[in-house]
């Protein structure tokens, strides 16, 4: 079947669509409520949502899978799956923190999948610099047109006094709509995906420890640090808020809304100028921003300013370096990388998931020990990390032109 395109969309973006509705609405602010209401602890919060990430290390396995089988395609629709499966064991999960960790699992891995495989389409698609960055604009900003329906939506439903499991109902119908869309549209796509890289160092995809232990390995650290960052802060997002500046789970999911419609604009400033620099400059003054960001929250939590609109505006500029970085990694990680497509975007993922897992780990424990305006320091301090181990990157020399010496030599 031929895939129609609107305005340069294509119809298998609908899971991107279903990515942004749940990753950056339902999980960040449904899933912690439900957990914290159920058993009022915010370590079993840190657990459970600790677990959803760490459930996203299979990544590079089903990469690896999906470039042998071929079976990009196959994995895009299991994450769709997964989510809708996650959703109806949150409904039923009641106070069993059990339950809330399988789903959990579920909705890790759902969530890895379609962040691995989306961005994979395009990246590995063969596009020149222009139109990938293109590509990847439009598919934010679905992305962020989701979680501007999601975050209206589910305010809404909060503000009624819904109940949580009509509210898991509707996390479950979004991702079901999706994969129906999906696999009707996504064959094409599929096949484009190059499973070999350019060879860059003459050695083929090589082995894991090769892929590593190079400059791909290094921005895979810094990758790792500042998602750490947005582990610690995005899983505890309205429970952070409300206990240290006393802000309503609504006005948080509201504050999403806010921050979609700046991303919307914002994504096409990102992809003009990720197609003019480069992804790594624009991926570092994301990261810088956050620095500053989580700064200006300690500084909030330490005065007797309790204005709501102030500490939800710092969030949403927060907001805005999460989604630069999340649009540029897959081509950073794309272009340092001698492995497939699925392996490279599945280490990715890899670094992406371990980190979440460790921040949800790290926030929970850090909220019972030391107060829930420690999560803004820790923040701080893992994205300054990222910022130097980035900073790094950049002297590095990328692959190619390592190979490319070496060849003229």
């Amino acid at each position: 079947m031929k895939t129609p395109r609107f305005w340069g969309l294509e119809g298998w973006y609908t899971a991107h669509l279903c990515y942004g509705v749940i990753q950056l609405v339902f999980i960040p602010i449904l899933v912690p409520t439900f957990i914290y209401e159920q058993t009022g602890s915010a370590t079993q919060v840190g657990l459970a949502m600790g677990i959803l990430g760490l459930s996203g290390l299979l990544a590079p396995l089903l990469g690896g899978l999906a470039d042998k089988y071929c079976a990009h395609r196959a994995a895009q629709l299991i994450g769709l799956a997964a989510i809708a499966i996650a959703a109806l064991l949150f409904a039923a999960s009641g106070a069993s923190f059990a339950l809330h960790l399988i789903a959990s699992v579920f909705l890790g891995l759902g969530s890895a999948s379609l962040l691995m495989i989306n961005p994979a389409f395009i990246v590995s698609g063969g596009y020149d610099a222009e139109e990938e960055a293109s590509k990847l604009t439009v598919l934010n900003q679905v992305a962020i047109v989701g979680s501007l329906l999601a975050g209206v939506g589910l305010a809404a439903l909060t503000e009624a006094g819904v109940s949580f499991e009509i509210r898991f109902a509707v996390m479950f119908a979004v991702p079901l709509v999706a994969l129906i869309i999906t696999a009707a549209t996504n064959k094409q796509a599929a096949s484009r995906i190059r499973v070999d890289q350019v060879e860059q160092g003459g050695s083929g995809t090589g082995g894991i420890k090769q892929i590593v232990f190079s400059r791909f390995g290094l921005i895979l650290l810094a990758i790792f640090f500042v998602s750490i960052g947005q582990g610690i802060i995005t899983g505890q997002f309205p429970n952070y808020m409300g206990k240290v500046f006393a802000i309503h789970a609504a006005s948080s999911a509201m504050a999403l809304s806010v921050s979609a419609v700046v991303s919307l604009v914002l994504l096409s400033l990102v992809g003009k100028t990720m197609a003019k620099v480069g992804g790594e400059k624009v991926w570092l003054l994301a990261v810088l921003v956050k620095v500053f960001v989580m700064l200006g929250l300690v500084v909030l939590a330490l005065s007797s300013n309790n204005a709501a609109y102030l500490p939800l505006a710092l969030y949403v500029a927060y907001l805005q370096g999460v989604t630069t970085v999340d649009m540029v990694q897959p081509a950073i990680a794309a272009k340092a990388s001698r492995a497939g497509a699925g392996m490279t975007q599945g280490l990715l993922m890899f670094a992406i998931a371990g980190a979440y897992a460790l921040g949800n780990f790290a926030s929970g424990i850090s909220a019972d020990a030391f107060g829930w305006s420690s999560l803004a320091w820790l923040v701080a301090m893992v994205s300054t990390i990222a910022l130097l181990l980035g900073l790094q990157c950049m002297r590095a020399k990328p692959i190619v032109e390592m190979h490319r010496a070496s060849f003229n030599g």
